[in-house]
């Protein structure tokens, strides 16, 4: 009986070309037709069709160079240089030279020709419903554009993973390509940006990294409102070079969310360059961030049940020349009739971007958003490689040491409900729980918004100079990173500060840590500090760090009751750092081993399994009591 042979298109050539090359490599290896088929389990008629050009499936191709003893891409090379025609430059496909879907698909056929991997042998070596053969045949034969997830798998499998930033660039050029479905069918947006807008684009000193989180920020809201049906959020940053590789030229961000409707899309632009607050408008920050970023912006997007995507331009150099604050708007034919989501071009970049700058950006991208990264409630990938959330090396907290009063956990957990505030549903801001009119826009469009502070204050297992503070995170996000203010107590009377941590040695390096969520609390427009001054905030500070001094002698020298806070019992227990278990401190038998857990701690962050927990470290802090109580045999064991 016959094998069945799947149809399939050739991933580089005419297979029918190829298979003249085949017949003369079977003719000189002196192979009958019915050795043939023994050696590849196809039927003799199946290898003669192949063979004399009438259908030739790559897989047959393959298993034929196979049994006469040459590779694929071999017999296509001679075949080629037969026929005086160029040979496929294995290894060397350049995706920088993409600009059409034609040329995407084309790259992609050159690159799985050079494998000399077959549709089945690369969906079995990408993994289970990875790469299915059936679809990437599609996409090769010009049927379909790639997902970018697809892409970016078809040429990890075949060992492009150095060069996916650049695949991801040459996809999102090919979209961008005028010949796919482009028209301009909705008249021009005629704006006026307010005045506040106009000088905020242009004094706000707003960080690279933080214009990304401003738009991942979008993202991350606009899948929470549309609920439990959207996917976990995914944000992808692009960034391209063009035919360069040493600068990035433009940067393509686009999500996964729920994305906007024509009507939705231009309102929230609007609103936004008229610096309106209101959940209906893409935010002040949105204009920041892109016009901090780059001169020309392309937003676009569409719903799941869109037929097309609504596309917006942003040319900021014409309209300061023109005068004119007009957006084209135009639509684009969807290639996926289910895609959905947003995606912003922005082009002429105000800052040189190094591609390794990329790496940076991962880094600071998986620190900021370390919590919702590590919890697989979001994902954020920069040039095609994920962002890696930033795990926080405590010790855990079943670890305790022994002080008067009984046993101090190495970790204090916080868990604060406070009374629901009065939400506006037009500027975004609370204001005191029994208002009846906002504060802030006098709105009586107002609701129950419930308040809570949550997270945990703890003990690193390593001291540094610098990595340590406290976390202040709002939904989702860190709007401060390793905060120390919190070391440092205010005395109102007097109007002094004192730094209460560290001040045991070494100088200067301190070990804790914590990560406190306060989504109420208000921030400044750059999201990179909390208002201090607001009435939300000095609530806060007093859940975590309470009013008084840290230190119990301080607070009897000043005045105030002994302060139980979260931060003044960790403070407590764990201010000094005398190695051992009673300070929870590595050592040897005579000092501390400061440099050695600090190896460990950089092996954790590598990921290295046995020292995810505190295992090594705890062991190293009962072998240096072992070891002082053995030379002192005179010595309490429970000093």
């Amino acid at each position: 009986m016959e094998r069945p042979v799947e149809k399939s298109a050739a991933p580089g050539l005419g297979l029918q070309d190829v298979a003249r090359q085949l017949e003369l490599s079977r003719q000189k290896a002196s192979i009958s037709y019915g050795q043939l088929s023994a050696m590849t389990g196809y039927s003799k008629s199946t290898l003669h069709r192949a063979l004399t050009g009438k259908r030739c499936p790559w897989e047959v191709a393959e298993a034929v160079a196979h049994a006469c003893g040459v590779k694929l891409e071999e017999a296509t090379k001679k075949w080629l240089s037969r026929q005086g025609q160029p040979l496929p430059t294995q290894g060397k496909t350049d995706p920088n030279s993409v600009n059409t879907r034609s040329n995407l698909q084309a790259a992609m056929r050159e690159l799985l020709a050079a494998s000399g991997l077959s549709l089945r042998q690369l969906e079995l070596r990408a993994g289970v419903g990875v790469l299915p053969k059936t679809t990437v045949n599609e996409v090769l034969r010009g049927k379909r554009t790639p997902r970018e997830e697809l892409l970016l798998s078809f040429v990890r499998t075949l060992g492009g993973e150095h060069d996916l930033s650049a695949w991801a660039a040459a996809r999102q050029r090919a979209l961008r390509d005028p010949r796919v479905g482009w028209t301009q069918s909705h008249e021009p947006m005629h704006l006026t940006p307010s005045p506040r807008v106009l000088s905020v684009l242009g004094d706000i000193d707003m960080s690279e990294v933080n214009c990304f989180a401003e738009l991942v920020d979008n993202t991350i809201g606009a899948c929470a409102e549309a609920g439990a049906a959207m996917s976990t959020p995914k944000v992808s940053i692009t960034f391209d070079g063009g035919t360069t590789q040493r600068w990035q030229e433009s940067v393509v961000i686009r999500d996964n969310g729920p994305g906007m409707d024509r009507e939705t899309l231009t309102r929230a632009v609007a609103l936004a360059w008229v610096g309106d607050a209101s959940r209906a408008a893409l935010g002040l920050g949105f204009n920041v961030a892109t016009a901090r970023l780059g001169s020309h912006i392309t937003v676009r997007s569409a719903r799941s049940n869109s037929s097309a995507w609504t596309v917006l331009k942003i040319d900021l150099p014409r309209m300061a020349r023109s005068g004119e604050w007009t957006m084209p708007v135009m639509t684009q034919e969807k290639l996926e009739s289910d895609d959905h989501g947003t995606e912003i071009t922005i082009t002429g970049l105000r800052e040189p971007w190094r591609e390794s700058k990329g790496r940076m950006l991962r880094e600071r991208l998986g620190d900021l958003y370390s919590y919702p990264l590590r919890r697989g409630t979001l994902v954020i990938e920069v040039n095609g490689r994920q962002a890696p959330p930033r795990l926080p090396c405590i010790w855990a907290e079943t670890r305790a040491v022994p002080r008067r009063g009984g046993n101090v956990n190495a970790m204090v957990k916080i868990d604060t409900t406070l009374p629901d505030a009065a939400f506006c549903l037009d500027c975004r801001h609370s204001s005191s729980p029994n208002s009846s009119v906002c504060s802030w826009c006098d709105s009586y469009n107002l609701t129950a918004h419930k308040r809570q502070v949550k997270g945990w204050i703890g003990v690193q297992r390593y001291l540094d100079s610098s990595d340590y503070g406290i976390d202040f995170i709002r939904n989702g996000r860190k709007i401060l990173r390793r905060d120390k203010s919190l070391f440092t107590w205010e005395n109102s009377d007097s109007l002094t500060s004192e730094v209460e941590y560290p001040l045991g040695l070494p100088t200067n390096r301190g070990r804790i840590v914590g990560e406190i969520h306060c989504d109420h609390v208000p921030v400044s427009n750059t999201k990179d500090d909390f208002n201090r001054e607001s009435r939300e905030w000095r609530t806060v500070m007093g859940i975590v760090r309470g009013e008084g001094p840290l230190r119990p002698q301080a607070c009897k020298r000043y005045g105030y009751p002994p302060n139980d806070s979260p931060l003044a019992r960790i403070h407590r227990a764990f201010a000094r750092n005398d190695p051992g278990l009673r300070c929870l401190i590595p050592g040897d038998g005579t000092r501390a081993i400061h440099a050695k857990a600090t190896e460990w701690a950089h092996l954790f962050k590598k990921g290295v399994p046995e020292y995810q927990s505190d295992e090594i470290w705890y062991q190293a802090a009962l072998r240096h009591d072992q070891v002082r109580v053995s030379g002192e045999s005179h010595a309490d064991p429970s000093a």
